[in-house]
Order: C-alpha cells, then structure tokens, then sequence
C-alpha cells in the first residue's frame, strides 16, 4: 500500500477502480486521524475536569510546536500521496501526467479567481416560553462556489469513469 502511494513516481499506473479505492483510503485515513485528535482533546478535557479553556491553554503550551509540525507533516504526506496516486491514473489514460496536473491546478486557480468562495451569514433564535428566555445566535461560513465545486466533481468523475489507455497507444495492451 505505501508502494502504491509513495513509490513508481516515473512508471506506475493505477486502474480506475483501485485509484477510487486508494483515494477513498486516504480520505478516510485523513478522517480518522481528525478524529483521534478531537477525541484525545475530549479525553484530556474529561480529565481535567471539564475546564475545555484550561485544556487548551495546557495542551497549546506543552506540545504547540509539536501539534504544528505534525499537522503540517499530515498535509505534505496526504498531498503526496493524493499526487502520486492522481499521476498513475493520468498515465494510465494515456495522458501525461505533468501537463495534466498542472492544467487541473492552472484550471482549478483560474476559476477560484473568477469564482472566488462565498460568505454566508446564519441566525437561529431560540425562545422558551415559560421563563421567557431568548438566545440568538449567529455566524458566517465561508463556502466554495459551485462552479468550483462542479470542476472538482467533473476531473474526480473523468478520473473514475475514463478507462486505461483511451488517449495513448491503443497497440501498447
């Protein structure tokens, strides 16, 4: 599995149904670990006697450095597999690979320039009748724009749906 992901960056090929497999591993290893992370957080708050303030101040002040660098680690090597793995699909439809990733990122900037994310703004209101109690609530989001969200979709379905060698040498299989 680390061959697939971080070995044969010249000469590797990926098929479509074991690229989608291997990036959805990914996505879920990326999950996961997001995940073990907000529950340590949990557990070190439950410890410290629900003080999540305290918790924080702790934790940023004892391994700060130590949970950059291991973020910052976790970003590089999913970015680095993410990449090899979308290199081995594009050379197995035949396309090459340098180019199209760089067309895919040019496109991908271009269109975030036009299209740039959108703000959005929420309330809630929450009243209780007996007491007479109100609390409001709000907040904004910033969200990818559509079009953006369609050109994702359309490489990751072009990626999945195109077969082997549609664009190279049709003697070569």
């Amino acid at each position: 599995m680390l061959k697939t992901y971080f070995g044969e960056w010249g000469y590797g090929k990926l098929q479509r149904l074991p690229y989608l497999g291997y990036h959805i591993l990914l996505m879920v290893l990326v999950v996961a670990v997001i995940f073990g992370g907000i529950f340590a957080m949990g557990a070190t708050e439950n410890l410290m006697s629900g003080d999540l303030e305290a918790t924080q101040k702790l934790l940023a002040d004892k391994f700060g450095i130590i949970a950059i660098i291991f973020i910052a680690a976790l970003v590089f090597i999913t970015v680095l597999g993410q990449v090899n793995i979308l290199g081995k699909r594009i050379r197995d439809m035949g396309l090459p690979v340098v180019w199209t990733i760089l067309g895919i990122i040019v496109l991908s900037m271009v269109l975030n320039l036009l299209f740039p994310p959108q703000e959005v703004s929420m309330s809630a209101l929450a009243v209780q009748s007996d007491d007479i109690v109100a609390a409001t609530v709000s907040t904004t989001l910033t969200t990818t724009n559509m079009i953006i969200q369609i050109f994702d979709s359309l490489v990751f379905l072009c990626l999945v749906l195109i077969p082997s060698n549609t664009f190279g040498n049709k003697d070569q299989y």
